[in-house]
């Protein structure tokens, strides 16, 4: 028996360690143990069970039809792509980098949206109107930071997003396990973070009813943290999971494709973290021109300015990758002739 599982493991090498896969292979072991087992009772010697067993069921391609693999079988065969084999350590580093990544974006998306709240907690005070706008670009500082930092602490990942890679079994095990034990998680910190965003206005409305004078301002600075804390929630748990589903699912790319232009995928690290945080940035800053001259007809305009100046800089890094490739296209050959 020993004999059929090695050679039912030489059969199978290389194809993706998908669900669908594993689930053939099974079905064929117990195929071929049940045969081994009647050639056996019928009198043949193991010997001769075995290798009529592996005379049987030796060919993967006769039978990956029934076995429903044909697609994966064929595309493994004639694609050259070589993947990068991602260890089960790497994989626990990931998770952990990412955890934390994480936990610095979603604090930093936090001091982003709370930021208008400076300028409502200085006004009631009565404190000067500088020290609350202050306040705000200090919040949208913070949080710009901690954006850069959360891109940062995944940086030496960027591979798993721009490279083919591969996990083995094991790998696949342990983060199955890790998506079911999150699963709970996931489901509380996303119904949390939605009934805080839909329950934001409370706060005012008690503020209004059972604060008197000005205290009743400080309804709409909870209004700003209770969006916050929801938007933190929803956003840490989606992209959670969806790291777990991205881990999951490296096997399954047979087929690996340039991805299309992403922060990810420029090249200058400097460049990569502004193309990253561009459009939080923006964010903040149009809702900071917004609440200090409310001047929402005009302020909109700060859109479309960004758009233009995302779209130039698009373009730039993108010819600036492409000459990058070419150079080091140009440089493998030369090593190749040499």
């Amino acid at each position: 028996m020993e004999t059929i599982k090695n050679y039912l493991d030489s059969m199978f090498r290389g194809l993706p360690l998908t669900d669908k896969v594993m689930k053939a292979k099974s079905e064929l072991l117990q195929m071929m143990e049940d045969k081994y087992t009647e050639l056996i009772r019928s009198g043949k010697t193991e010997n001769e069970a075995v290798g009529e067993v592996i005379q049987n069921f030796g060919n993967l391609e006769d039978l990956a039809d029934d076995l429903g693999i044909m697609d994966i079988l064929h595309a493994t065969k004639y694609t050259e792509v070589q993947r990068r084999k991602v260890s089960f350590e790497e994989v626990v580093e990931y998770l952990s980098a990412k955890k934390h990544s994480l936990v610095l974006k979603c604090l930093g998306i936090f001091f982003c949206i709370i930021c208008p709240s400076c300028p409502i907690i200085s006004d009631t005070l009565d404190m000067n109107d500088v020290v609350g706008v202050t306040a705000m670009f200090v919040s949208v500082a913070i949080g710009v930071v901690l954006m850069c930092l959360s891109s940062a602490a995944t940086e030496q990942w960027r591979f798993l997003k721009t490279e083919p890679c591969s996990i083995d079994a094991v790998s696949i095990d342990y983060l199955k396990n890790k998506l079911r034990d999150f699963t709970p998680t996931y489901s509380i910190l996303s119904s949390v973070g939605v009934l805080l965003c839909v329950f934001c206005f409370v706060p005012p409305m008690i503020f209004d009813e059972l604060i008197l004078r000005k205290g009743g301002e400080f309804g709409s600075v909870f209004l700003f943290v209770f969006i916050g804390a929801g938007v933190f929630m929803m956003v840490y748990a989606k992209r959670m999971k969806k790291t777990y589903h991205k881990l999951l699912s490296l096997n399954e790319i047979i087929e690996f494709t340039e991805p299309k232009f992403s922060p990810d995928s420029i090249e200058n690290p400097t460049a990569r973290v502004v193309m990253k945080v561009f459009w939080p940035v923006v964010t903040c800053l149009y809702l900071c021109v917004s609440f200090l001259t409310f001047r929402w007809d005009i302020s909109w305009l700060i859109w479309v300015i960004a758009a233009v100046a995302f779209s130039i800089m698009k373009a730039i890094f993108t010819v600036n990758n492409e000459k990058n490739k070419n150079n080091k296209n140009v440089e493998n050959a030369a090593r190749d002739e040499d």
